[in-house]
């Protein structure tokens, strides 16, 4: 199941967000780093199908301006009291048998439940705020070192402009409990017959401190001369980039987690940038795989065995992709050891320089890895192993294309083939699904989707097809 922190904040958004304007806080040990003012970076995701990440730079704009005085507090709307109580059961069963050749039964039950009990506010940054901040204060000089390293970068700088925040300590509590049992009975000379059961129970409590930030809405801030908070800006503009003329000012660029507020990809360096459906999708994806035809079946081998190691880990990940980058900026990568190293020697010739297509590839990789959780790297890293990924590549295709448009909730049955050997919460293929927020409703395989799950669940994908695509190869 996704962290019960994320599934918190999901269910809230459903009621106070309809408009998606919010962007989830996947984890609270970073929740602090999105109150109002703080400053942001965005992670490349390569793709317009995932949502891009944001990261706290450990910045606030106070710290880029001056004179230096505290910002003006936040505008608060509110509170809103949310209760959300969930508690359900399943249960199915199957028997087999056929004259004289023996009997065998077998059923199964799921059981959940979660509560959870929140007092809400929404702080936001009003548009005059802005207007006064700009007029009263000047960018510093020097500038942070920081921001140095991100012009050099050309990287984006985000400021948030709303968040949405507790206001009291929130305890969260969610139990899982799955029972089954079966028998069989085998007519031979000795008539062998026997049965099993057994249980498993789960049980998650976690505190979310008051003054948590759940979501929140960021801006894109840009410098030159001086400094402004983008109202209607060009798809072009930076940060750091020159002005544009004709530009208005004194707003906000925001990042919509519906379709229309998606963020342009690196489409331009694979052509036209393919349509936002399921089939744009499987023409994207499909153009990343093919570029790793060009590895031998021995560099295949190898890369697999590197990410194998590292799909588990999420700071070898992001190690791997910042050298990555680098690299390409800089052209060559310094020799690393262990996993990584064994990554970029498939990635670079013998000089040192990066292959850049593949490269680009395995970017785009790194980049949908990171939008998704612990647990699926995990059970990828292992599918990668054991070659394994095929069954729950298919699965997942197959939500995609039946759950379209996605901006729409609907039930989605399912053939209980594509779930492996039996249809049971307990399969890898239905992990991954489960961690995308999709659950198992009624006694046949069949979900309700949930126009959330969408970003994740196409950044699994992605990752399926290219890394079965490397776990073909001999």
């Amino acid at each position: 199941m996704p962290s019960a922190f994320e599934q918190v904040v999901r269910n809230t958004l459903q009621e106070l967000d309809c408009g998606r304007e919010l962007v989830p806080v996947r984890s609270l040990g970073h929740s602090a780093s999105f109150q109002p003012y703080c400053l942001l970076v965005k992670e490349p995701c390569g793709s317009v199908f995932w949502k891009p990440r944001f990261q706290g730079v450990e910045l606030s704009i106070r710290d880029i301006l001056e004179p230096d005085a505290p910002e003006p507090d936040a505008v608060q709307a509110g509170p809103f009291h949310f209760h959300d109580a969930v508690d359900g059961r399943l249960q199915g069963s199957v028997e087999l048998a056929a004259p004289g050749q023996g009997q065998l039964a077998g059923e199964a039950a799921m059981s959940s439940s979660s509560s959870a009990s929140m007092h809400l506010c929404l702080l936001s940054v009003p548009p005059c705020t802005w207007t006064a901040l700009r007029q009263e204060r000047r960018l510093r000089r020097p500038e942070p070192q920081i921001l140095r390293q991100l012009r050099r970068q050309g990287r984006n700088l985000y400021v948030v402009t709303k968040a949405l925040r507790t206001q009291r300590e929130v305890e969260v509590t969610s139990t899982q409990k799955r029972e089954g049992a079966g028998r069989f009975m085998l007519p031979t000379t000795m008539c062998l017959q026997g049965k099993g059961q057994g249980h498993l129970s789960h049980k998650r409590t976690i505190t979310i401190p008051s003054g948590s930030i759940l979501a929140f809405q960021p801006a894109l801030l840009t410098m030159g001369s001086d400094w402004e908070v983008v109202l209607f800006p060009d798809k072009r503009q930076k940060t750091f980039g020159p002005p544009q003329e004709g530009f208005l000012s004194l707003g906000f660029e925001i990042f919509h987690r519906g379709s229309g507020g998606r963020i342009q990809s690196d489409a331009a360096a694979w052509g036209s940038a393919p349509a936002e459906d399921w089939q744009g999708l499987q023409a994207e994806v499909a153009e990343r795989a093919k570029g790793l035809c060009i590895l031998s079946g021995e560099l295949c081998g190898q890369l697999r065995g590197g990410l194998v190691e590292v799909l588990p880990e999420e700071e070898a990940l992001r190690g791997l992709e910042e050298l990555l980058e680098q690299g390409l900026r800089s052209g060559h990568v310094p020799p690393q050891s262990g996993p990584v190293g064994i990554i970029l020697g498939c990635l670079s010739l013998s000089d040192g320089r990066l292959v850049e297509e593949l490269t680009e590839i395995v970017l785009y990789l790194l980049g949908a890895l990171a939008a998704l959780s612990d647990t699926q790297r995990g059970l990828l890293a292992w599918g990668l192993e054991t070659r394994a990924l095929q069954a729950p590549l298919s699965l997942v295709g197959s939500v995609l294309e039946q759950s379209t448009p996605w901006q729409l909730r609907q039930p989605v049955s399912l053939p209980a083939w594509l779930l492996g050997s039996s249809w049971s919460t307990e399969a890898p293929a239905w992990t991954l699904l489960e961690e995308c927020g999709l659950e198992l409703r009624g006694d046949a395989p069949h979900v309700s989707w949930e126009p959330e799950a969408q970003g994740q669940l196409c950044a699994l994908y992605a990752c399926l097809a290219l890394l079965s695509r490397l776990g073909e190869a001999q």
